[in-house]
């Protein structure tokens, strides 16, 4: 027999998303710490006092009485247990109501499909086992999914990811070396030696004192690619709510180094001078380079997440930016990761980003993507076709 419980203790949670296979970060009750301008509530299923099922809520409240329940990557439960699946959806379904939730919308974390980029023919399985009956128990259950999209910005999570496999097929951990030796051999002769004798070298920190250099590094992205990312204070939350988890990367430049490489083989006198004239304004390192990854903390199939990058131009000959990820890689192994995911890619995979991405013998990763459990049908239908107008209006109130 099932028993359904909101607000469950913190601690029973966390020892069940660390023992529970496909944990994402965003299932972690931390997650909803960062995503503090969202309520939240814990709920779990208990079979014989057991728990065997979890969820992490984010409610945000949209308009005066309308609000929604957004499960990122959740639930943490068995999608193939029919009845264990219905009962949940009971009960959310309840709660909704009581919240005067208009949806429910999951995401849950499978995928369709997973396939090696070079060779998309080849089917692996892990993260896609047994999709197409936990897509079918949802249908059942009342889901109404959105739809294959392939669009990177279409959904709260891209739906098309990219990672690098830490694994063989046997599913068991590789080395650095070994992982490497996959990677494109194009792409390989940029890393290692060839960076060190220009004196590029990386250096990785969980200390939230990094933060203000990781934004002034994102700033760079930010101008290039016409968006906005997120605050300093937003990462500070990330840095204290995944402690010892949340890893900040750098890629430096000893200048020194570089312009004895440059005057040791024969390098333009334009560049040369260039380093000279930074290392009498800036010393003798800058950092080119930054990225911002968490590590896992499930004993499942671990994961470490890729999250945001950004990189000065400058001297974009060195590739700083292929070899943080790849310090990102070297690192995911060092804690045991079976994936590195380098996150979202658009769905076509002619984008600049599946290019970059597919050089680390990179897997792409189809999600699911979103399930809507519809509360109340007409608010839902008015806010599906006039919301995105609403959006756009403010938008352009507010510039």
């Amino acid at each position: 027999m099932y028993t359904f419980k909101t607000n469950i203790d913190i601690k029973e949670y966390k020892e069940f998303t660390k023992n529970y296979k496909y944990t994402s970060f965003m299932q972690e009750p931390n997650w909803a710490k960062v995503k503090d301008n969202w309520d939240n509530i814990l709920c779990g299923i208990y079979e014989d006092k057991k728990l065997v099922g979890v969820c992490s809520i984010l409610i945000r409240k949209l308009f005066k009485n309308i609000k929604m329940f957004y499960i990122p990557r959740g639930y943490l439960i068995d999608f193939t247990n029919k009845e264990l699946l219905s009962f949940m959806t009971d009960n959310i379904k309840k709660l909704a109501k009581e919240y005067k939730a208009y949806v429910v919308k999951i995401d849950p974390n499978f995928c369709v499909s997973e396939k090696k980029f070079k060779n998309q023919q080849e089917e692996l399985k892990n993260y896609s086992i047994d999709y197409s009956t936990k897509h079918q128990n949802l249908l059942d259950l009342g889901y109404h999914h959105t739809g294959f999209c392939t669009d990177l910005h279409h959904n709260f999570q891209p739906r098309y990811n990219m990672s690098v496999p830490l694994i063989d097929d046997n599913n068991n951990l590789l080395t650095f070396d070994e992982v490497l030796k996959t990677f494109k051999s194009k792409f390989r002769y940029y890393l290692g030696d060839y960076h060190k004798k220009r004196g590029v070298f990386y250096t990785h920190s969980f200390d939230k004192s990094n933060v203000p250099k990781l934004v002034e590094l994102l700033k760079y992205t930010e101008e290039n690619k016409g968006i906005n990312l997120r605050s300093e204070e937003y990462f500070n939350k990330i840095m204290d709510n995944f402690p010892n988890r949340a890893c900040i990367l750098f890629g430096n430049l000893d200048l020194e180094v570089y312009l004895d490489f440059l005057t040791n083989n024969k390098g333009k006198e334009e560049e040369i001078q260039e380093v000279k004239n930074l290392i009498k304004s800036q010393g003798k390192i800058i950092t080119l380079s930054s990225a911002l990854m968490i590590l896992p903390d499930n004993e499942g199939l671990r994961t470490s997440e890729y999250l945001y990058a950004g990189n000065d131009l400058r001297f974009a000959k060195l590739r700083v930016s292929g070899g943080i990820a790849t310090e990102a890689v070297r690192i995911s192994i060092d804690y045991k990761c079976h994936y590195c995911n380098l996150g979202g890619i658009d769905g076509t995979l002619t984008d600049s980003l599946s290019n970059f991405k597919s050089k680390y013998n990179a897997i792409i990763w189809e999600f699911a993507g979103e399930y809507d459990l519809v509360i109340n049908k007409f608010k839902y239908n008015f806010i599906k076709t006039f919301y995105p107008l609403l959006k756009k209006i403010y938008k352009i109130i507010k510039k």
